[in-house]
């Protein structure tokens, strides 16, 4: 694996965050950051920001090898945050296949599953329909379909929200859908994005969790077109920024928090494309509190925008390839407040090179991790024009005024 790139020193907050090396350092970094706290604590949003501090220990920032964890201080009478951890593109068929029947349903999870665990949210995109039968409807280059008992695996690793809205779940057609949507529910797993009528397509999966409800719209943005829904059939539902818009302020009304995927962007593409950008906007702005993406199979970068987080790929999780350009991704473990603000969010690097791996994505090495965070920033950077990852994945923006402030014990 190629030596990872230096990361460029851009700001003094990012100088503050690298240099841990000297008393000199740390005495200097304590201070500036108080100093940040001590004014932001007298204005409004600083009185927010106080009340709702993440306090990190340092042992768990110790990440890859330690599992992370949080815990939070609130005001009298706040709610706990909603937990949340988010992976990219499932796809556990073809090659994965004779691994699953020879060490069971949980296999390409067992590398992560202690990560996935103690979150409200564990989502994920399902690229590959669970069918047993079924006929393929229109001819590609790739279909995918997985056996419907395989779906064990991801209620088992904790999954509880899908995305269905992709280029591959009508593969075998309304046949393999109805079963896959069978399969989840029988599983327990919410699902939202495709569906055997419009209506269903656009239904959003909305789960009661102990910080409040959660709904998610998912949405598809890839072809082949003959997947989207219509008004008289069913299928992926596509954006349509009028029918969208109204569907954000329609969920408004049945949950505290609205995460919203989008399936688009081009295929090993790290710069996501103008329209993505667009509608992440669109959404957020009509009332969207996170925005997560998927499809290029390869991370694209993070940003904050209007306080709210959007991560525009997450490239693969468990998915059945020995391509060489989707070798790196991460998970994303975010926190919200039940009012839907961003308290706390960190990447967690994995390795999915399956040539090494064998279709088990693994938490990727600290050598490894390193690389991740640097291409990450950087592709982050050139959205936010401004750094908002640190070197051990936290994600941060002082210019934000609702942001989260982190409180490591190192400083």
């Amino acid at each position: 694996m190629p030596k990872p790139r230096v990361k460029p020193n851009r700001s003094l907050i990012q100088t503050l965050f690298k240099f841990r090396g000297t008393y000199l350092f740390s005495a200097i970094r304590n201070a500036f950051l108080c100093l940040i706290f001590i004014i932001l604590a007298q204005c409004s949003a600083g009185e927010k920001m106080r009340d709702s501090i993440i306090f990190t220990p340092s042992r768990d920032l110790s990440y890859p090898y330690e599992e992370i964890a949080f815990r939070q201080s609130y005001s009298q009478g706040s709610s706990p945050a909603v937990q949340i951890i988010a992976g990219g593109d499932v796809m556990i068929g073809h090659w994965t296949l004779s691994y699953l029947k020879k060490h069971g349903n949980d296999y390409p999870f067992r590398g992560i599953k202690h990560v996935l665990r103690d979150h409200d949210i564990v989502f994920a995109n399902l690229e590959a329909p669970f069918a047993d039968t079924g006929k393929i409807q229109v001819e590609k280059q790739y279909t995918f379909k997985v056996p419907t008992t395989y779906v064990q695996g991801l209620q088992s690793a904790g999954f509880n929200m899908m995305s269905l809205a992709n280029n591959h779940i009508l593969d075998f057609g309304f046949e393999g859908l109805q079963q896959t949507v069978y399969a989840l529910d029988r599983a327990g797993i919410h699902h939202a994005g495709a569906g055997m009528t419009a209506e269903a397509a656009w239904e959003p999966a909305i789960m009661q969790t102990a910080s409040g409800r959660v709904a998610l719209l998912a949405f598809s943005m890839t072809f082949p077109k003959e997947f989207w829904a219509t008004d008289s059939t069913g299928g992926t539902a596509y954006p349509f920024e009028r029918k969208l818009k109204k569907a954000l302020h329609q969920v408004r009304t049945q949950a505290d928090i609205v995460i919203t995927s989008f399936h688009w962007g081009k295929e090993k593409s790290h710069q996501p494309k103008d329209y993505q950008q667009h509608f992440a906007h669109f959404a957020i702005d009509h009332g969207a509190d996170l925005v997560l993406g998927h499809h290029p199979h390869v991370l694209q970068g993070l940003e904050i925008y209007n306080g709210k987080l959007i991560a525009y790929s997450l490239g693969n999780l468990a998915f059945s390839s020995y391509s060489q350009t989707a070798v790196n991704s991460a998970l994303l473990r975010i926190a919200l407040t039940k009012e839907g603000d961003l308290l706390f969010a960190r990447v967690i690097p994995l390795n999915v090179d399956n040539s090494e791996v064998e279709f088990q994505p693994k938490i990727a090495s600290e050598q490894r991790s390193r690389a991740i965070l640097t291409q990450l920033d950087t592709l982050s950077f050139k959205l936010m024009g401004r750094d908002i990852l640190s070197d051990n994945g936290l994600i941060f923006d002082f210019l934000q005024p609702d942001s989260l402030v982190v409180k490591d014990t190192l400083f």
